[in-house]
């Protein structure tokens, strides 16, 4: 009977058996399938990552090769060759397609290249550069970016002359000398030399550092710093292409030109207004002592240029203000004789300081504020001295008790001076000329927006880029 007993047993556990197994081998069969799946999948995902990393490394050697290509296409180009290259058939415009092979030809990578030419009077060229992986070409990685030249309008003051900032001045913005900088004030960002050790400095007498100031606590002085050296700007650079404003200037070319009045002429007073206008007249009686207008005539109204150029063979006085305008004004005299100058005896404002209003004054020679200036004198401009400097002359209580003591200067925008800048005088440690307060406060919308046609740097750089989401 017992080995009865034994054998049921065994065919119970038979049975029992059989439907475990099924069970457990379902389970095994749906965990494998589900790990296949998740690793298929993880597998594809690795791919897509790959694919999109590659587009991207596609995007960026698409830009990297359109930025050498403008290098070699437009630097060390006239102005107007510059132009003849836009007119035509220039790279990227509407679009260039380009391919990269391994070293066995087989092609990897793709790139489309699309440029926005800049506006008329403009370095900024916009770039979208769209890359791929050939074998999903489906995923792209797109990059948008700006190229342009360093403007000289991107410090809040450039000299390439010995320069001293007293104390009651306040700068914003970047400071920077090719020679030695005295700096009593507070500057708010750092400022440069691009002395290697020492120079002399005429004020003291003696040799003084790259950067320097007279005050005891330096970290009062330089809140953001100081530096030297550093590589000098070259000045020789910034020589306007005078001429090619002037043909710029011309009616047919959305400018406003204005030709030398000639005679007893001082020059021309331009007052800007916000409703979109200059009022232009002669200045037929003048001092060049005070920058003084005595007399003027001929007064006309002119609607302010679409490519935002005015060109003047003449001095120019000029005051007033504008509003949503980009805009230029160039003083310069083609013909020989003296060189032109721009005056400022009264504000020039801006109605907008959000990047809509931008102005640019440049002179072939100096940048003067007159003897009866403004007491508290603003000017929303970037100023450009050719070969003179911006500044205000040195004037005594014999020149006129009333105006030779001024209290504030503020000038929202920038300064480039060839010669030695200021707006005060000091006579053994007194201030005894001038403006007592002078606020240089740097206008961020020039890095990126500056006037148009005014000068800039050579050499093109990416300043901005960013990955289109």
């Amino acid at each position: 009977m017992l080995p009865k007993k034994t054998n049921d047993f065994n065919k119970k556990k038979k049975g029992m058996l059989i439907p475990f197994v099924l069970v457990f081998g379902g389970i095994l069969s749906l965990i494998l399938v589900g790990l296949l799946s998740y690793i298929a999948l993880r597998y594809e995902h690795s791919l897509r990552q790959t694919s999109k990393s590659k587009a991207l490394q596609a995007a960026e050697a698409g830009l990297n090769y359109y930025h050498w290509y403008v290098i070699h296409a437009l630097e060390g180009k006239s102005a107007a060759q510059i132009d003849a290259y836009w007119a035509g058939t220039p790279l990227g415009v509407p679009f260039y397609e380009n391919q990269i092979s391994d070293s066995e030809g087989e092609t990897m990578l793709g790139y489309r290249v699309e440029v926005t030419p800049p506006d008329v009077g403009s370095m900024i060229i916009m770039v979208e550069v769209t890359g791929w992986d050939t074998k999903r070409p489906n995923l792209t990685r797109t990059l948008k970016a700006r190229l342009r030249k360093p403007s000289w309008s991107e410090y809040s003051v450039i000299a390439n002359d010995i320069m001293r900032f007293g104390t009651g001045t306040e700068t914003w913005g970047p400071i920077h000398s090719n020679n030695g900088v005295h700096y009593d004030g507070v500057a708010h960002n750092v400022v440069t030399s691009s002395i290697v050790d020492t120079y002399w400095d005429p004020d003291y007498g003696r040799w003084k550092p790259g950067v320097w100031t007279a005050l005891g606590d330096e970290s009062t002085v330089f809140l953001a710093g100081k530096e030297y050296p550093v590589p000098s700007k070259d000045f020789n650079k910034i020589t306007v292409d005078f001429s090619k404003m002037k043909e710029e200037s011309q009616p047919a070319n959305g400018g406003l030109y204005f030709s030398n009045p000639g005679g007893t002429s001082c020059g021309l007073h331009f007052t800007l207004s916000s409703l979109g206008t200059v009022m232009a007249s002669n200045v037929t009686s003048c001092s060049f002592d005070t920058y003084e207008i005595y007399d003027e005539t001929d007064f006309h109204s002119y609607t302010l240029p679409t490519n935002g150029l005015i060109f003047a063979e003449s001095n120019l006085w000029i005051d007033g203000s504008i509003n949503n305008k980009h805009l230029t004004i160039a003083a310069a005299k083609l013909s020989g004789g003296s060189l032109a100058n721009i005056y400022i005896n009264n504000d020039i404002l801006y109605s907008n300081h959000d990047g809509k209003d931008i102005l640019g004054l440049i002179a072939q020679n100096n940048v003067t504020v007159g003897l009866k200036s403004d007491d508290q004198l603003i000017i929303d401009a970037a100023l450009v001295a050719q070969t003179g400097r911006v500044g205000r002359d040195y004037y005594t209580y014999t020149d006129d008790p009333s105006y030779y003591l001024r209290s504030t200067i503020t000038v929202n925008g920038a300064i480039a001076t060839n010669r030695r800048y200021g707006f005060a005088w000091v006579c053994g440690g007194t201030h005894c000329s001038g403006y007592t307060n002078r606020n240089i406060i740097y206008d961020n919308n020039l890095l990126y927006y500056p006037p148009p046609f005014f000068p800039t740097g050579d050499h093109y750089s990416i300043d901005l880029w960013e990955e289109e989401q």
